[in-house]
């Protein structure tokens, strides 16, 4: 593999055009250095009958038979996962902790005047905080 051949995970963040392109212009390379896949492993999965109509149409929608587009996203997805892990996992009793914690939060906050806006949009899920109290009004002086 030469210095600007793409890995195997440079390929599986490419989108779909990207990716036939790339299979394309390197077509012949691909076929002189590939030896054919043995596909002689069968792998089960339970699905109920919507979400096998939801697999079903996102691989004809990519235009291939469901067992190859389910390997594919699957492998893609697998070569993501090694190179993200998760930020923390925690356990239930962690979790507990974090969302009480959370909460005295918003208590300390509302008693001092600042409430959480309940008004985003429903994608949106930054947190916004407005004060209830409102702002004072500069006193006048009369006389002047």
């Amino acid at each position: 593999m030469t210095e600007s051949e793409p890995t195997a995970r440079d390929i599986a963040a490419m989108d779909e055009a990207e990716r036939a392109q790339w299979f394309h212009d390197n077509r012949e390379q691909v076929a002189e250095e590939s030896t054919p896949a043995v596909l002689d492993r069968v792998v089960s999965v339970r699905v109920s009958p919507e979400d096998l109509g939801l697999l079903t149409e996102a691989a004809a929608a990519a235009g291939m038979k469901l067992s190859a587009w389910l390997r594919k996203v699957a492998l893609e997805n697998a070569a993501m996962a090694s190179a993200a892990p998760p930020a923390a996992v925690l356990s239930g009793e962690e979790t507990r902790r974090l969302q009480d914690s959370v909460l005295n939060i918003v208590e300390l906050l509302e008693r001092s005047g600042i409430r959480l806006d309940t008004t985003a949009d429903e994608g949106d899920r930054s947190l916004v905080l407005k004060s209830l109290r409102r702002p004072r009004k500069k006193k006048i002086k009369a006389g002047k």
